[in-house]
């Protein structure tokens, strides 16, 4: 049987492509690559090309610009791959799936431009957690679950399969924390086409998929199922490192429940098993079945705990005010921020909130969905993460900007915030004038007319 293993794992994976596998492609004597694309660097690499970060020099916006080899454009199996995966990204329209804008040629080889997603994908992010011997935090998990499920239906709407639904091909975009579907270069039309070879992840590939059978939506539902039972738990149902040893578990195995790694989560355990049955006919039949039951089972799991009730949005938002929220428990500091907040936009109308809690921070945002979210990480009784994770959740939470603010800032501590695209960070002991100035900065950066009144800020200005 020959495998096609797609993409590069990390090293507790025990995968990596042949030394010949991925091609050379140099297009850096190239000014513009189709007279518009002007290339910046290399960002990844694959088995069929490079892909680049470049600018679209006529519309003023960065794209990803991916880039068969020349010696492999002469091959038929090669170039139908990659027009293949520029079709199917063209015909589907949704926020959780990255975008594709122009196919083409260049001289001897061929390209196309899409979304560029700035950020970091969720197999570098669980591993980044394992290192430090942490879970990301469940709800974070199932909130992300949700909306690559979303995207999921949507391209089977298109009559497309990816085929390898994995951590790897979901991207977590800085600032947003949008979870967007990569990678659709083994997607196939649903139309009982087989494909010519086995292609795919091992780790998450199903056992119709391994044995090269006609292969419907449901293996997309099996795939997501092995990602999310991975990255809810750290590890995969079947962690060998031989390729056939982990086909064979896939095609004879049953997986382990998730409850038996984390009990706390047996809500989910009949969700992940139904859809890792090993019957394609088993198993839910699409993403809008795998999103209801999600929905189900988070709303009896939450049931439990002390978490705010949604609240619909209140009405009458106003487009013109900027909505800050200041969460911590400290009286001093909610005030500091607040001024802060008004002294960097004192340009715009200026709506400020304050929490106490997470709870409340979540309540409030729940309601009015904040621009942007100052949050002290060392209040008592405040895990910023869940509190951020939720508030992702919450209606419009993925537009808020957040600046994580503690007592003493530790770049040790940064990486648990990179599931939530979460990289602005504050120590107060700087003072009131560095924390103006950090609030315009990300102010200038999202687009917000900002700036700190001079006549406010003298140099000797600190709290109070």
């Amino acid at each position: 049987m020959k495998v096609r293993t797609q993409g590069v794992r990390s090293s507790r994976a025990g995968f990596k492509l042949p030394p010949d596998s991925a091609p050379v492609v140099s297009m850096r004597s190239v000014p513009l690559v189709d007279g518009r694309y002007m290339l910046d660097h290399e960002i990844a690499r694959g088995g069929m090309g490079v892909i680049y970060r470049a600018e679209d020099v006529g519309l003023g916006r960065r794209v990803a610009l991916k880039v068969i080899a020349p010696e492999l454009a002469a091959r038929a199996d090669v170039v139908e791959f990659f027009q293949r995966e520029a079709s199917a990204l063209a015909s589907v329209r949704h926020e959780h799936v990255v975008r594709i804008y122009a196919f083409g040629a260049h001289d001897d080889q061929m390209f196309f431009a899409m979304e560029f997603v700035d950020g970091r994908d969720l197999d570098a992010i669980l591993f980044e957690h394992l290192e430090h011997g942490a879970h990301i935090p469940a709800y974070r998990v199932l909130t992300i679950l949700r909306q690559v499920a979303s995207g999921l239906a949507a391209v089977h709407q298109q009559g497309l399969i990816h085929r390898d639904v994995k951590p790897g091909n979901i991207v977590i975009e800085n600032d947003s924390g949008r979870p967007v579907l990569v990678d659709f270069g083994l997607a196939l039309p649903n139309d009982g086409r087989m494909s010519e070879i086995v292609a795919g992840s091992p780790h998450y590939m199903p056992p119709e998929q391994a044995k090269n059978e006609m292969i419907g939506p449901t293996a997309d539902v099996y795939a997501f199922g092995v990602t999310a039972f991975e990255l809810l738990t750290g590890q995969l149902p079947f962690p060998f490192e031989d390729v056939a040893d982990v086909l064979h578990a896939h095609a004879e195995t049953e997986p382990p429940l998730l409850s038996s790694i984390r009990p706390n989560l047996r809500v989910f355990d009949r969700i992940i098993a139904r859809m890792l049955r090993k019957n394609p006919n088993d198993r839910y039949e699409g993403f809008a079945a795998v999103t209801a039951a999600l929905d189900h089972a988070m709303a009896h799991w939450r049931s439990g705990d002390e978490e705010p009730a949604p609240s619909q949005p209140e009405g009458g938002q106003g487009k013109d005010i900027l909505r800050i929220l200041v969460v911590d428990d400290d009286e001093s500091f909610r005030k500091v921020a607040a001024r802060a907040a008004m002294l960097a936009f004192y340009r715009r109308q200026v709506r400020v909130s304050v929490a106490k809690s997470g709870a409340e921070a979540i309540a409030i945002a729940e309601r009015t969905a904040p621009h942007l979210v100052l949050l002290d990480l060392g209040a008592s009784g405040i895990d910023g993460v869940d509190t951020l994770s939720m508030l992702r959740a919450s209606p419009n939470g993925a537009e808020a900007r957040v600046l994580v603010v503690t007592a003493k800032d530790d770049p040790a501590d940064h990486w648990r915030f990179s599931i939530l695209g979460v990289h602005d960070f504050f120590a107060k002991n700087q003072g009131l004038v560095p924390l103006v100035n950090r609030v315009t900065e990300i102010g200038q950066r999202c687009g917000w007319f900002v700036g700190p009144d001079p006549s406010e800020l003298a140099p000797g200005s600190t709290w109070g």
